[in-house]
């Protein structure tokens, strides 16, 4: 469903491994910042890559257990606020109207050349 890698900025991103616990979610994005990104399945069909949104995910000391997670894709700058705790059960949760829609998300980090 997911591409395994993804280029962003004229490098490549490579998929991490999302059964990561809050804590060491929270380590990778305060020790990699601008280096993650998150890519979102918002279509109904898993393999559907045109409904793939690409987020850069932004943390701080001082967001808690919230991300911030920066379109540059679908809708460029635009940003969505979320908690720590859906990224490390991989999906992220929209609710309006008191409906509830979940979409899967991978999590994406570059990976320097030794």
């Amino acid at each position: 469903m997911f591409p395994s890698v993804i280029t962003q900025r004229d490098q490549d991103y490579h998929l991490i491994d999302t059964s990561l616990s809050q804590s060491q979610l929270k380590q990778l994005l305060t020790s990699n910042p601008y280096d993650i990104f998150a890519v979102v399945n918002e279509g109904h069909d898993q393999s559907e890559e045109d409904m793939f949104t690409t987020f850069l995910v932004l943390h701080s000391a001082e967001f808690d257990n919230r991300v911030i997670l920066y379109d540059i894709s679908r809708q460029a700058h635009t940003t969505i606020t979320t908690e720590i705790s859906f990224l490390s059960k991989g999906y992220i949760e929209f609710i309006d109207v008191g409906m509830v829609d979940r979409y899967p998300v991978k999590l994406y980090k570059r990976i320097d050349a030794e």
